[in-house]
């Protein structure tokens, strides 16, 4: 009788054990092609997991212990994305896909990782030759179509660039329902966006004193004009900014709307050159230390070309790298008469002086040069004209 209860305890005992597996996650993978190429499968749980895994023929039975949900990204042993998805014991997934066909992809067994390999499989080409405005557009457009599902989380995190767009990647986070972004998926996004979302670009526009030279200083003060512009480029710049830009300038006045065009060229030599050949008819400016450069990184801008549109109040209404949507953003707002400029510059003068507020501040400056003239005398420079006030929307 003892020795049947032993055997009963231990039948028991194996049964555990042998249960103890199925609380996995367990990931079915085929994928035509592969062969028996290795897979890397890579997570966040209390630090950075990788886990290797050897196909057969393109199969593979991936046991993963996740007793915390998380997002996991399978690649191949030479870096190439294969598929993402959110997983957690208890989960049985199924992917399938060919390996030089990423719009094959399958996913089954939970809805968020369905979703995400729906949308990123029907985008394919889009998500791996599109531009940074189409792959932001996309990612926004799902977002909104789906803010309750995981999925949202997943593309914004993925694929949305932020550098630039951090004030909108802000906006579509919280536009994500509490549900669909846990912390656990969301939580090192958010912290990364937070950082890059400084205090300065959540408030307000800080006032520019730019040392263009040895002879001259621009300022831009964003509270003394209808609207500003801040043009960020290089000495690269195209034509196609160049013309946009002249566009602007002939059809919204200079009462409505102030444009400050700052070169982050290497030196003065390009800037000058890059400059001699548009005569452009807004303000230009050369900053030294390109985006490094302390007032650059004030205004949180990563990289060239880059467009920060401002109202009165010096509150940024756009930031980013498309000047279309700059250029559309400022026209739907100030909404110039149909024809040329001059019959609004005439609607304008016609206010009454004190509608206005002061003087639109993007000047050009005289300024004393005792080291640069003969003991003395002061050397002038030709002065600029102002621009004329803004007037009220």
């Amino acid at each position: 009788m003892k020795s049947l209860v032993n055997l009963l305890i231990m039948v028991v005992l194996t049964a555990l054990t042998g249960c103890g597996g199925s609380d996995e996650c367990v990931i079915n993978c085929e994928i035509e092609g592969l062969g028996n190429k290795g897979i890397e499968l890579i997570y966040a749980d209390r630090g950075v997991k990788r886990l290797p895994f050897h196909p057969v023929d393109g199969k593979v039975e991936m046991r993963v212990d996740l007793p915390r949900p998380a997002m996991l990204e399978a690649f191949t042993l030479d870096n190439r994305r294969l598929f993402c998805i959110i997983g957690r014991n208890g989960d049985h997934l199924t992917v399938k896909m060919k390996i030089d066909d990423p719009s094959s992809l399958t996913v089954e067994g939970n809805e968020a990782s369905a979703s995400y390999a729906r949308i990123t499989a029907a985008n394919d080409s889009l998500l791996r030759h599109g531009s940074e405005d189409e792959i932001n557009a996309l990612v926004t457009r799902e977002i909104h179509a789906a803010p309750g599902s995981m999925a949202s989380t997943m593309l914004l995190m993925n694929y949305f660039h932020t550098p630039g767009h951090e004030l909108r990647a802000d906006s579509l986070l919280n536009t994500i329902t509490a549900d669909a972004r846990p912390t656990w998926l969301s939580g090192s996004f958010a912290s990364l966006l937070g950082v890059q979302l400084s205090a300065a670009v959540k408030n307000e526009v800080p006032n520019l004193a730019i040392r263009t030279g040895s002879d001259t200083t621009v300022r831009f003060n964003s509270g003394m004009q209808g609207y500003g512009l801040l043009v960020f480029n290089d000495s690269r710049k195209p034509d196609s900014i160049t013309s946009r830009l002249r566009k602007l300038r002939k059809d919204i006045p200079t009462r409505r709307l102030a444009i400050l065009d700052i070169s982050l060229a290497r030196d003065t030599a390009l800037w000058q050159q890059a400059i001699s050949r548009d005569s452009a008819t807004w303000q230009q400016a050369w900053v030294p230390g390109g985006v490094a450069g302390q007032q650059i990184r004030n205004l949180s801008v990563a990289a060239v070309p880059f467009y920060i549109v401002t109202d009165s109040t010096g509150r940024y209404l756009y930031r980013g790298r498309s000047l279309y949507s700059a250029d559309t953003m400022l026209r739907a707002r100030i909404q110039p008469s149909p024809g040329h400029a001059e019959a609004r510059e005439q609607t304008d003068s016609a206010k009454t002086p004190a509608a206005l507020p002061a003087p639109a501040q993007v000047v050009r400056e005289e300024e004393r040069h005792e080291n640069h003239a003969p003991s003395g005398t002061v050397k002038r420079l030709r002065k600029a004209p102002s621009l004329p006030s803004a007037g009220t929307r």
